[in-house]
């Protein structure tokens, strides 16, 4: 399979068939004697109060709502190669001034251990969903409240957040890593998104991009290495804004005590963006830093990220965000989760527009009915302004109830 970074005129579509492939190659390479295998579904009812959940303008936006999602998954593991098909299925009723929602996505990721020292992953997904700010469920599709790792409530495109506006998304991922030796590992890793919204003031984009790593264990709580990363950013109906990056970066991780771990990125990223008339290329400062504490009972992070990313309304953009997450387990049945962030998506790096703002942040309580049942209750806030400079707010409270039926073998 040969994916190229270096031509605008490559199909997104070539990219992300081409990735498939590797996700396919990886379900199949093996054929195991004995593995795990098991299928469950969850099924989430909650009802939600918001003061505003597309930040309209306007006085007359309050509404309660009404939402029931199916999840269903199956999977396949046998310690060498592992596969897990899953999907979601939700359906959003409001009670007044606004449509019914509804969003479906459908996941395949797999892994494989090659060798003893190459392994390599693959992850497949298409969606389809109405852009709102939404926290009943605020950990993801499919993810269970838990003390385990935390993702931060950052979406990739910030300039969509409450846009009311549908995206359908396709997206692929592969990853291969080497380890060379006890010391050294090098990882290729590759993604393509192709997103599509059906509306005249958005533009449609192709995003794919390379990266090249290398990184050398000092010791035990130490790490060095570098990366290179290429990207293209390319929208469907105008050359105006279409942009390549490239970008090198320094990498380090560092274990800081028994249960406290720093890791970044840091370099700079080159960017030659097409103009009307010619081309302006353009350099900004890019990377990501990560500090978590992971206890027993509770967890903690904070990240920050710079990167340029295509937007929804136009343009090349740089975006930086920053945000932290905390989960308490209070007792054997009992979580708490809060996380907030804040990120600007810059002006067009090529074109009209402005900057654009975002705060968020939320509250979660979970309580462990039994092995099958849990209760949750949620209250966020979504705070954005475009670039027109007006600036609308959200408050949502919801509940709800989760009910998990499956089986193992």
């Amino acid at each position: 399979m040969r994916i190229f970074i270096v031509s605008c005129e490559a199909s997104i579509g070539v990219r992300i068939r081409g990735l498939f492939v590797v996700g396919a190659a990886v379900l199949f390479a093996a054929c195991p004697a004995a593995a795990q295998t098991g299928s469950d579904v969850s099924v989430t009812a909650s009802t939600a109060y918001d003061s505003n959940p597309f930040l309209a303008f306007g006085n007359d936006t309050e509404t309660a709502s009404f939402r029931l999602e199916l999840a269903p998954s199956v999977y396949r593991s046998d310690g060498i190669s592992s596969l897990k098909v899953s999907g979601r299925v939700e359906h959003v009723e409001y009670m007044r001034r606004y449509d019914s929602a509804q969003n479906l996505s459908a996941n395949v990721a797999a892994s494989h251990r090659i060798s003893e020292r190459l392994d390599a992953t693959a992850n497949f997904s298409i969606s389809s969903s109405v852009s709102t700010t939404d926290f009943v469920g605020p950990i993801g599709v499919g993810d269970e409240v838990g003390s385990g790792d935390l993702p931060l409530p950052i979406d990739n495109d910030i300039t969509l957040l409450g846009d009311r506006q549908r995206r359908n998304q396709a997206a692929a991922d592969a990853t291969l890593r080497y380890t060379p030796s006890e010391f050294d590992e090098i990882r290729w890793s590759s993604s393509a998104r192709a997103n599509r919204y059906g509306a005249a003031r958005l533009q449609d984009s192709d995003y794919a991009s390379q990266r090249l790593a290398y990184s050398r264990r000092i010791n035990d709580g130490f790490m060095i290495g570098g990366l290179v990363d290429a990207s293209i950013s390319n929208f469907r109906d105008t050359r105006v804004g279409d942009a390549r990056t490239l970008s090198p970066q320094l990498s380090v991780s560092a274990l800081l005590g028994a249960r406290l771990q720093a890791s970044g990125s840091f370099g700079v990223a080159f960017t030659r963006t097409n103009l009307a008339v010619g081309r302006d290329t353009s350099t900004t400062f890019a990377g990501n830093a990560t500090l978590c504490h992971k206890g027993s009972l509770s967890n903690f992070c904070v990240n920050g990220s710079r990167q340029v990313l295509p937007s929804a309304i136009g343009g090349v953009r740089k975006q930086t965000s920053a945000g932290a997450t905390y989960s308490l387990r209070l007792s054997e049945r009992e979580t708490v989760q809060l996380g907030g962030s804040y990120s600007v998506a810059s002006a067009p790096l090529a074109g009209a527009g402005g900057d654009f703002e975002s705060i968020r942040g939320y509250a979660r309580y979970e309580r462990l009915l039994n092995e099958r049942t849990r209760l949750f209750a949620s209250a966020g806030y979504s705070d954005a302004s475009d670039d027109l400079g007006a600036r609308r707010s959200n408050i949502q409270g919801a509940v709800g109830i989760v009910f998990k039926f499956g089986n193992t073998r």
